[in-house]
């Protein structure tokens, strides 16, 4: 019997029409009979509408200022990668960073009375327990928002890498993890995050979660990810687009 964290692994391309159709139906046939999967898949159609959205409220002057300088400063933050991937799998990364800066946009328009998403932003010490308590949430859409924004913590901030990280190994829902690989770049300083980030490229089996580790221990010039990255390349299960990362980091690595 197929689990769910199996299927919940492949309802974003369910939604989007991607699977083949044995996988498809399988799917199908699953939910009929799962209300926890069937649950899951509401949060991501609805986590993915928001972009759908024809009108939104125009925010208050301090809303949109606050917003703006947050922005400004995850632009400056972001460097742009050059992957060689099937032009299908590039829209669907596209999507998924859209989808989580729509969420943002979303709480702060319609958070007038002092939101949650309002105190994280300012990354005040009294936040963090919330922050916390969020990444533990039954809804991806907010464990990946409470990710998201776990980056205006500081790097001294242990607790907070800690909950990162164990959201890199255990969290059942792919942009999640993915999300948590992205965040703890931040924090690629320390040790114990370059150990995880390590570690997480030899346990992960998401291929989308693999190409965003390899990226990483590229950029922050993990040579121990080295002799991993070349077992990958030899291993026939590997996929080709997965294959072709390795290749461009490995190139920057050796």
């Amino acid at each position: 019997m197929t689990k769910c964290n199996e299927i919940q692994e492949k309802l974003s391309q369910f939604i989007e029409g991607d699977l083949p159709e044995v996988a498809n139906s399988e799917v199908k046939k699953h939910l009929k009979n799962c209300d926890a999967c069937q649950k899951e898949l509401e949060e991501i159609k609805s986590f993915l509408s928001i972009l759908n959205k024809n009108e939104m409220e125009i925010p208050s002057t301090k809303l949109k200022t606050n917003f703006e300088k947050m922005l400004a400063q995850e632009i400056e933050n972001s460097k742009p990668k050059v992957v060689q991937l099937q032009p299908k799998q590039d829209w669907k990364s596209f999507l998924k960073v859209a989808a989580s800066v729509a969420i943002i946009i979303s709480a702060f328009l319609f958070g007038k009375h002092q939101s949650t998403i309002t105190k994280i932003a300012n990354a005040k010490e009294e936040n963090k327990q919330e922050v916390l308590a969020m990444l533990e949430n039954n809804s991806a859409s907010k464990r990946i928002l409470a990710v998201t924004n776990a980056e205006e913590f500081t790097k001294d901030d242990i607790k907070i890498i800690e909950a990162l990280i164990n959201r890199l190994f255990f969290d059942k829902n792919a942009n999640v993890r993915l999300a948590a690989a992205e965040t703890l770049t931040k924090f690629s300083s320390k040790e114990i995050v370059r150990d995880a980030l390590l570690k997480a490229l030899v346990t992960e089996k998401n291929s989308s979660v693999q190409i965003e580790l390899i990226y990483i221990l590229g950029k922050i010039q993990e040579k121990r990810a080295i002799k991993p990255m070349e077992k990958m390349l030899t291993n026939e299960e590997t996929p080709e687009f997965v294959k072709q990362e390795i290749q461009i980091n490995l190139s920057n690595l050796l």
